[in-house]
């Protein structure tokens, strides 16, 4: 058997926000283009983002945080000071970024399973792809309904905390850290048979939230699939807690 489940590691986009990930990106960054235009022409702004967020991509914990990464790369290419941008980040993220909200919507089910999983005193970690600011993700658990002000969330995996991404161990091993928990009491879950189920592999039990946007979702190695109310109903059946021992 392997016991019960102690903490929820939750993947964010697509999982407990419903977002489509190339329609939002192709949105964002067109904001972030228009927010910085007359400081850096679009090309190097664009070259330069493209070249750091890869670097972050690519880091596998010995290179800094996500955010000292992605500075180093940026910075080096941009050819604008940091003092000179900053500040437009930070007030495109207080702005701009909330208009995005509506490209998103909120799944009904997403906020019955973090409220039950704090009842239940289990640990939840939002393990969101770590390459955006902190108040980037919190604003986007905001849209999905399960805001930071009304869960205590033990550990949300943003670019200034993360030393790597998804899918590399580090990435879940960090926050298996954080948490104070074996791989095997813990269950990651999330849309991407990429990015989410590699968790498997290092013994975690893993969920994959199928939204029918991959047509062998069937053939993926998981320990379930399913829709967030069907996970809630294994949660709280325990049918999770013997998936791995079967």
């Amino acid at each position: 058997m392997a016991g019960p489940v102690r903490a929820l590691l939750l993947d964010l986009d697509d999982t407990l926000l419903l977002n489509d990930a190339d329609r939002f990106l192709s949105h964002y960054f067109r904001a972030l283009v228009a927010k910085v235009q007359d400081v850096v022409s679009v090309g190097r702004f664009a070259d330069a983002l493209s070249v750091a967020t890869r670097a972050m991509e690519r880091n596998d914990g010995s290179n800094g945080t996500n955010a000292e990464v992605f500075t180093r790369e940026f910075f080096r290419r941009v050819g604008r000071p940091p003092g000179e941008l900053m500040p437009l980040f930070d007030d495109f993220y207080a702005h701009e970024f909330e208009e995005l909200g509506v490209l998103t919507a909120v799944d009904p089910a997403a906020r019955g399973l973090v409220e039950w999983a704090f009842e239940q005193g289990l640990q939840v970690a939002i393990a969101t792809q770590p390459m955006f600011p902190r108040v980037a993700i919190e604003t986007r658990l905001r849209w999905a309904d399960v805001p930071c002000d009304e869960f205590p969330y033990h550990w949300v995996a943003c670019y200034e905390e993360m030393h790597a991404c998804k899918p590399h161990p580090h990435f879940f091993l960090e926050i298996l850290e954080g948490l104070g928990r074996r791989p095997e009491e813990c269950l990651m879950v999330g849309d991407s048979p990429d990015a989410d189920m590699p968790a498997r592999d290092l013994g975690l039990r893993t969920y994959l939230v199928d939204r029918g946007a991959y047509p062998d979702a069937d053939d993926v190695p998981c320990d379930a699939r399913g829709d967030l109310r069907h996970l809630l109903a294994l949660l709280q059946t325990g049918g999770i807690d013997d998936l791995r021992g079967r």
